[in-house]
Parts: structure tokens; sequence; C-alpha cells
């Protein structure tokens, strides 16, 4: 069995790290190239982009305030056994459209490209990566493409459309040809961030059973999406989004409690 050469290109949140180290530990993971949020950030203010780049300061701030960020780490903690010394050829990088990356991602000769997180590929990039690039996307395609899909999915009232997408990459957002949708269980009173990061561990494990599959000689499926859903950027979720949500959630807890406090004080027949 010839071992399957991996490349990674990522962000640098915490459930992207823990995808590098599962990767590492069981496969070759030949390149990894970082595109930091930070720097994908000021890039917006770079090109002039102030709306976006005001609103990605705000849900920075926004996950760091409520505590989300340390939930998120906790959860996508590294167990013992996926640290690895892979030694791949490691970027660092404004852009995964830079140069460097291209040149990499011609000279690395892998067969799978891997992408969380980063930038679109421009066509140079994607030309480079090969035929087979798959995106881990934090949301269920293709109702909910862009970014925030599992907190619209919830804002919605769509719980049956809480989850996450694994697909091919085209020059689209979100319009590649589907591998597998995966839903984590829902009880109906979880946090957006709890089922993000509940959909993107499933996803990520799943990935990682499709690779094991493809390095043993088998197929991925494939699949086209539905024409249906909307994309969602960073700026379409703002403050007064939040704010609904949070009164609105405030509002159902009230009302369960209500019926809790009614049926406890009705004598039983």
């Amino acid at each position: 069995m010839t071992p399957l050469r991996l490349a990674l290109l990522r962000a640098d949140d915490h459930h992207h790290r823990y995808l590098e180290s599962l990767l590492a530990s069981r496969f070759d993971l030949a390149l990894v190239v970082v595109e930091p949020e930070g720097v994908q950030t000021a890039g917006l203010r770079r090109r002039g982009r102030y709306r976006d780049w005001a609103y990605h300061h705000y849900h920075r701030c926004r996950r760091i305030l409520t505590g989300k960020d340390g939930y998120r780490r906790q959860y996508f903690t590294h167990s013992p056994e996926l640290w690895a010394d892979p030694g791949p050829h490691r970027l660092r990088v404004r852009s995964v459209n830079e140069d460097a990356v291209v040149n990499a991602l011609r000279t690395e000769f892998v067969d799978v490209v891997v992408i969380i997180g980063c930038s679109p590929l421009a066509p140079p990039t994607l030309a480079a990566a090969g035929p087979l690039v798959i995106n881990v996307h934090g949301g269920l395609l293709p109702y909910y493409r862009g970014d925030h899909g599992v907190f619209f999915a919830v804002y919605d009232g769509r719980l049956d459309r809480v989850g996450a997408t694994l697909h091919r990459v085209d020059p689209g957002i979100g319009t590649g040809e589907l591998i597998e949708v995966v839903r984590p269980q829902v009880h109906g009173d979880e946090l957006p961030e709890q089922l993000y990061c509940r959909s993107d561990l499933l996803a990520i494990h799943r990935l990682a059973g499709w690779l094991d599959i493809l390095e043993r000689g088998g197929e991925l499926p494939s699949y086209a999406p539905p024409t249906a859903g909307r994309t969602y950027r960073t700026s379409d979720r703002g403050p007064a989004h939040d704010l609904r949500y949070f009164l609105r959630r405030m509002g159902n807890n009230s009302r369960r409690r209500a019926v809790h406090d009614t049926a406890v004080r009705e004598p039983s027949r």
C-alpha cells in the first residue's frame, strides 16, 4: 500500500491545528501552509474592505469576551495519540495564493490537498493543487455556504440543517461536488458554538476515514449539491443578529421554566 501524501492549507484556529495533528499522525503530511486569521483580517484592510475588516474584529472580540474561544480551545485539545513529528515543509504566509504556495504545491507532488479556514483558492493555486482538493466546511451545504453556517441554521430554527460538509473544491464558494454531509446529535438546547464544534469534530474524523479508504485503493463518493441555499459572509452576522438570538433564547428558556413549574405544581392524577 502506497502511503497517501497530503498537503494541508489552513488558518490557525484550534480545530485547524487539531486537524493537522490528526492528519500528521495517520498519513504522510508533506506540506502545511498556515494563513493566520489575523493576517487574513489585515489583508481586508489593505484591500480597502473596511466593513469586512470591522466585522472580523467584532467576531474575534465576541468569541473571546463570551468565552467561546476558550470553549473551542478546550474542545479541540490534542489527544496524546495525535501528537506527531511529521517534519513537513511548512509555510506561514499572508495568503494561500502567494507564489511560494503555488511553487510548493507544484514541487511536493501530493495526492490530496485539504483546506480548512483559509481564503478561497485562486485559479493558479487551485491548478497547482491538483485534481483532488477537499474542504472541511463548517456548515451544511448547499444551504449554508460561506461563514457562520451553524449559527444561521440555529438562528433560522433549522436544527435539521446543523452540520458540516466535506466537499471537493472548485472555483466557486461551497459549490464543489459533495463527499459527505455530517449531522451531529442535536438536543435543542445547545449553543451554536457547541454545535459548531461538534459538527467540525465529526467532519474532521470522517475526513480521516475517507482518506484511509482512498489510501487503501478505494474511491471517494461524489455527488452534485442541489441548487439551493445562500452564501453568508462574515459581515452578514452582526450585533443585531447576536442580540436577537440571545433574547429569543432567553424567552425560550423562560417558557420552558414556566412549563416545568406548572407541571411541578399540578397534583398527580
